[in-house]
């Protein structure tokens, strides 16, 4: 059995998921450590609305970049020879349209929010720091559909390390948010250009491409992906929006600490999930058993994982809060615990959500994110107005459970057709 494991672990899943869940400590683990230099050096306050101008930004870029990476990934994980054709014109669009339409939503945003100037310059450089960090996200997902990994991983550490090391430096001396917003603008644009370099490697002849022709077949085949996924990122971030514009900076900032605890504590699924979704097109060409074997492992594995995890947050939430962010952040203890219990539900969200996409179930999978959507809009409308930070925290459970248990239905009257 020992001998088993081991040649799993050897094999391309196993290197696989190992570099993917070492990226994903990177990135989630990088969130976490910001959010506790911010809320250290600068307050809640700025930590809200580092976090807010995440989340904002985060959802207008959804419309801007028309849902493509879904496409191209599974096109990609099909055939290694579409590299070119596929990530080439993905970042010719990102380049060329997608950018100038993200900075011409994120201004209207911050003129229609009732934002202080601070906040909304913020926001702004955020809106150009997304743009970078995004392209990167771009070659990622074409080098892990790829099997490359371990490129994603050399890439990305680099970016954390250098990206670390330098906010250590920024507020060691005094500096504010916008300074270290500009370093990261810099740290990013350099990495992707040195992304682009390592695919070279793999592809020879590619290049950025803007074909128009292709482009708009492009954007039409993803259109229905384009809504699926704003639908999905306005489920996970408009609380973080309602709470900025119906509490204040300060509140986000508050929750802000407990959701990146909550999110440090699914980056394992997470990392395995991603390199789930490659390897199950592939099983899934060769055999719809083997595929469904697959998914049913995963699922094993994440429920168990998800619900030993949520214990040790119940009983150590406090104790890392506290010790992490500080005194100021004592209300954030009651938010983690309450988010601790909804760790087993999203994870299987995402696996299946992945699952569906893997087996080009976009129509579905837009319906019931569409649905999670308004379900979360109206209680976080309502809760908020209520309970305050509670009610986003009441809102993202009750829709992540409803969009979870309508996917899970899909895939196993999939698996008994």
């Amino acid at each position: 059995m020992y001998m088993e494991f081991k040649d799993k672990l050897n094999g391309r899943i196993g290197r696989n998921s190992t570099h993917s869940i070492f990226d994903q400590v990177l990135s989630i683990g990088m969130n976490v450590l910001l959010s506790i230099l911010f809320s250290r050096y600068l307050g809640a306050e700025s930590l809200g609305q580092y976090t807010l101008g995440l989340a904002l930004v985060g959802i207008l870029a959804v419309f801007s970049n028309f849902g493509i990476t879904t496409i191209m990934s599974r096109e990609i994980a099909k055939s290694a020879k579409k590299t070119k054709l596929y990530l080439g014109n993905a970042l010719g669009i990102k380049l060329f349209i997608s950018f100038p339409l993200l900075i011409i939503f994120t201004v209207i945003a911050v003129y229609i929010f009732p934002y202080s100037d601070d906040t909304a310059y913020i926001i702004i450089l955020i809106a150009i720091y997304n743009t970078f960090v995004s392209s990167i996200t771009y070659v990622g997902s074409a080098l892990v559909s790829l099997h490359r990994n371990d490129i994603l991983l050399k890439i990305n550490i680099i970016n954390k390390s250098i990206s670390l090391v330098g906010v250590f430096v920024l507020l060691g001396y005094g500096y504010k948010l916008t300074e270290v917003l500009y370093l990261f603008i810099v740290v990013s644009g350099v990495l992707f250009l040195f992304a682009i370099s390592q695919v070279k490697v793999i592809v020879p002849d590619f290049k950025v491409i803007f074909n128009k022709r292709f482009n708009k077949a492009y954007i039409l085949l993803s259109f229905p992906l384009v809504i699926a996924s704003a639908a999905e990122l306005i489920s996970l971030r408009v609380d973080t929006v309602f709470i900025g514009a119906m509490l204040d900076e300060t509140s986000v900032g508050l929750y802000s600490a407990s959701y990146n605890i909550y999110m440090g504590a699914i980056l394992i699924p997470l990392a395995l999930i991603k390199v789930y979704f490659p390897n199950f097109i592939n099983h899934y060409q060769e055999s719809e058993e083997k595929a469904f074997l697959l998914y049913k492992k995963y699922f094993i594995f994440i429920f168990i994982y998800s619900v030993l995890m949520a214990f040790f947050l119940i009983l150590c939430g406090e104790f890392i809060i506290i010790n992490l962010y500080g005194n100021e952040f004592q209300q954030s203890v009651l938010f983690l615990i309450y988010l601790s219990f909804l760790l087993p539900v999203i994870n299987a969200r995402v696996l299946v959500n992945y699952t569906l996409l893997a087996l080009k179930k976009n129509s579905y999978y837009f319906k019931i994110t569409l649905l999670g959507t308004c379900i979360n809009l109206t209680l976080n409308y309502i809760l908020i107005l209520e309970y305050g930070i509670l009610g986003a925290v009441f809102s993202t459970i009750a829709t992540e459970l409803v969009v979870m248990m309508l996917g899970l239905y899909k895939i196993i009257s999939l698996k008994n057709v």
